[in-house]
């Protein structure tokens, strides 16, 4: 990797690892000021705004990190596009509110569903400075903005929450914390970039952006349509215990995998921009992904029960099946998580729509078949559209850089040899504690010591990319400290 993608990343994750913190702590304490159901309303509204929130972006941010010839008028369509689109969104949700209350039967969700539709009349102002920032990699500076703004939608979330307020405290947090954003971002926005919108020129705004958010709507809809199944035919209580499920795998893609991915469209983008080798750019990032995300996901395999009853309590023990399923089903997505991105770095937005496409009918067939047999099943089903993911993506993937298939999945064989002992040395562990009747804390941190001293070992004996990066850092930062 380079300097700067390196820095990059240290930044992304110390941003990450920052706001985890924060979250498990807030999460910890909603999960005994929030009962599953008040859970499930919020996670309802949830899913509908966040396929309204990819319309609202209309791939504005994504544009504006790959053009390879940025200048003040495209900025000016750019932001143009991005308040039109954002407004219009934003006022389709309010007014909507009320048909999809009545669906589900439930006056919470259109109460909810208001206050959420303020956030699309505030991000416009935000989305194209955090995507020029991204431009120009200065994670600096969006580590800032994200940790103060995150800290702030916990604290208002916990604090409304103890208040009384129910689910609305988790409607108003993310208004609260978007606002508190978007003031940071007026002072600490690039150089240039503030200016009057603009509707001239936005003709390659609209032709790149309706490929991309047409793409991420499907791979939305895709993604959340489980809880609109389950809503329906099971009730908002088996929602709340999805979700909880669901949001301890999202943990991972929240705190790890975005915290990658953030940085791989820019870096991929550049590297595209200087002609660079993308096969093998893709090969080390994916083996650095599955590398970590191997063994993770089998910790939350085999640890559910211990983890669910630590972090929430009693209460959503019902979750910890599920979230043992989901965690099995979603490791072959890893193989391919920074594919979509290498598509929207590249200009190949009418591909990455394609494959979602292709993909998405059989995912939706998969767990609405599931959902016949409840909600582990439907957990489960997740498997099945994960490797049709992987086979799409493994033949599109080589046309579109021009490689073999080995060259870009091969080194992640790697990982496979390092996943594989270090969820065997949990299973073991976990058998141990179990026999002499160790409580779930005490479980949970001796099974994690143990993947992590054996991932240490095997990655070191397989030579893994992610073992020699993370000795060249600790070598670095040795060799900083005085003497």
């Amino acid at each position: 990797m380079s300097l700067t993608v390196r820095g990059a990343l240290l930044w992304s994750f110390a941003e990450r690892y920052t706001s985890l913190g924060v979250t498990i702590v807030s999460t910890m304490l909603l999960a005994r000021l929030l009962t599953p159901a008040q859970v499930g309303i919020f996670s309802l509204c949830a899913a509908v705004t966040a396929v309204a929130g990819i319309l609202r972006d209309f791939g504005v941010s994504e544009y504006l990190i790959q053009e390879k010839e940025l200048d003040r008028s495209k900025l000016r369509a750019a932001f143009g596009v991005a308040i039109l689109i954002g407004w219009g969104i934003g006022a389709s949700v309010f007014l909507s509110r009320g048909f999809v209350a009545d669906y589900f039967k439930e006056p919470g969700v259109g109460q909810v569903l208001a206050v959420l539709s303020l956030n699309f009349l505030i991000l416009p102002f935000a989305s194209p400075a955090f995507a020029l920032l991204s431009r120009e990699m200065a994670f600096r500076k969006i580590f800032v903005v994200q940790t103060v703004s995150n800290t702030v939608q916990s604290a208002a979330a916990v604090g409304l929450a103890y208040a009384g307020h129910g689910y609305m405290s988790l409607a108003w947090a993310p208004v609260i914390s978007i606002l508190v954003q978007t003031l940071m971002l007026s002072y600490m926005r690039p150089r240039d970039s503030l200016m009057l919108p603009s509707l001239r020129g936005t003709r390659q705004v609209l032709s790149y952006g309706s490929m991309f958010v047409s793409s991420r709507v499907i791979e939305t809809l895709t993604r959340n349509a489980h809880e609109f199944i389950i809503g329906k035919q099971f009730g908002f209580t088996a929602v709340g215990l999805f979700s909880r499920a669901f949001g301890l795998i999202e943990l991972f893609y929240s705190n790890f995998t975005a915290a990658v991915l953030r940085v791989t469209t820019p870096a991929f983008a550049n590297d595209h921009r200087g002609g660079n080798d993308l096969p093998a750019r893709y090969a080390i990032g994916t083996s650095m992904l599955t590398v970590i995300a191997w063994p993770f996901f089998g910790y939350v395999a085999l640890m559910s029960g211990e983890i669910i009853l630590v972090l929430f309590g009693s209460q959503w023990l019902a979750a910890a099946p599920i979230a043992s399923a989901l965690a099995l089903s979603v490791m072959p997505n890893y193989l391919t998580a920074m594919g979509p991105s290498l598509l929207a770095a590249t200009g190949h937005v009418k591909r990455r729509l394609l494959i979602t496409m292709a993909y998405a009918p059989i995912h939706l067939l998969a767990i609405l078949s599931a959902s016949q047999w409840g909600l582990n099943a439907m957990a489960a089903a997740f498997g099945i559209s994960s490797l049709v993911a992987l086979a799409i993506y493994a033949h599109q993937l080589p046309r579109v850089l021009g490689c073999r298939v080995g060259q870009l999945f091969g080194a992640s064989s790697k990982s496979a040899l390092v996943a594989l002992p270090c969820i065997g040395a949990q299973a073991l562990v976990r058998e141990l504690c179990q026999a002499y009747r160790l409580n779930g804390f005490i479980s949970l941190v001796l099974v994690g010591v143990a993947a992590v001293l054996v991932w240490f070992v095997v990655a070191r004996l397989a030579g893994h990319p992610a073992y020699r990066e993370i000795a060249r850092f600790a070598q670095t930062r040795w060799q900083r400290k005085p003497a």
